[in-house]
Formats: structure tokens, C-alpha cells, sequence
């Protein structure tokens, strides 16, 4: 399955650079799943909703690519098998004494399942929980209808929904292009 990724940058007055080089790796200790490049699956609102709040308004740059779901991906949202595994390793960790339940975080499960030779995956795609609240951000971006009146449920037309790769080509990455702001996109094609 293609899909539609955009990856949000910070803006320093490169845009040839970016598109010469990116996509960009992510370092971060605090990274959510461990080193890799990260991408926001199919809706760029999410992208600008990252760029105003690790960057600032008009100082962050977005790139667009296309990637392939295939079996080189973990898919924590698609496939009920991928989730088991998770929680297969997760077991393993507190079974083994590395871990406990309450200090067991998700880059710590993949890193062991890597450094164990039991994860054969170029990326990984999952849905975080809780991130954007309605009252965090700009209505444009929480797009939720409730399933029906009297409950609080409901579905999330914007969910946030993001793809690591771990190689910077992974899941057949192509045509990684600045998409935002206007006057990159402009000067890329003048």
C-alpha cells in the first residue's frame, strides 16, 4: 500500500540542501522510537501542528515523500500480528528482569528486540495516544465525530499516526520534496 508522508523540519534557510539530502535523521534520546527518520502518515495538518510547537509559527519547513507498506514494516496499526509481537517482547523484558511494567517504554522494547537480532524491520508505524488535545491546538486539526450522542466516543479523522524508518530509504521511499512554505516550493521549481 503507498502512502503519503511528510516529514517537519526546522527551517534554516536550505531548502536545496533539504531536498538534495533529506530525508533527515531524528537523534534524540527522547525520540519516541529510537534513532530513525521520522514522518507524519498522510496528513501534512500534522506536520504544521509539529512545526508550531518544536519550532515556532513560519520557522519549520515540510517535506512530502511517498513510501510503501509492505512486510518490512512494522505496523502497530494495521496488523494484529505486529501488535502481539509487541506485546510478546514486552513479556520477554519484564520476564527476563530488564524491565518492569511501570518503567517499560516503547524505544527500549525495540532497541532490545534489536540488540536480540529478533527485529527484522526497516520501520515501524504506530498510532500515539493523547497527543494532540482540542485544547492544545487549532480546531483544523482535531477532526473528531463522535460514533453517536451518548457516548464519548468517537472517530479521529486526524489521528497521529507516525512512520520511523530506520533506514533512509526504507519502505521504498521516493520524490522527497519541500511541500511548506510556499516560497521554498516556489524557488524549487522557478
Amino acid at each position: 500500500m503507498e502512502i503519503t508522508l511528510y516529514q517537519t523540519l526546522e527551517d534554516r534557510e536550505n531548502p536545496d540542501q533539504i531536498e538534495n539530502e533529506g530525508p533527515f535523521i531524528c537523534r534524540d534520546s527522547e525520540a519516541w522510537l529510537g534513532q530513525g527518520y521520522y514522518f507524519w502518515d498522510t496528513h501534512i495538518e500534522l506536520g504544521h501542528w509539529w512545526g508550531i510547537r518544536a519550532y515556532g509559527i513560519e520557522s519549520y519547513v515540510i517535506c512530502r515523500a511517498y513510501g510503501i507498506i509492505d512486510s518490512s514494516c512494522w505496523d502497530l496499526i494495521g496488523i494484529g500480528q505486529h501488535r502481539l509481537e509487541f506485546e510478546q517482547a514486552c513479556k520477554l523484558l519484564i520476564d527476563e528482569g530488564i524491565s518492569t511494567k511501570d518503567d517499560l517504554i516503547v524505544p527500549n522494547v525495540i532497541e532490545f528486540l534489536k540488540r536480540k537480532k529478533m527485529f527484522p524491520y526497516k520501520a515501524i508505524r504506530t498510532l500515539s495516544m493523547d497527543t494532540i488535545q482540542p485544547n492544545q491546538t487549532e480546531e483544523w486539526l482535531v477532526l473528531k465525530i463522535k460514533f453517536n450522542k451518548r457516548r464519548k466516543s468517537y472517530l479521529d479523522l486526524h489521528p497521529a499516526i507516525q512512520l520511523c524508518l530506520f533506514e533512509k530509504r526504507g519502505l521504498s521511499l521516493k520524490d522527497y520534496v519541500i511541500v511548506f512554505p510556499d516560497n521554498y516550493v516556489e524557488s524549487a521549481y522557478a
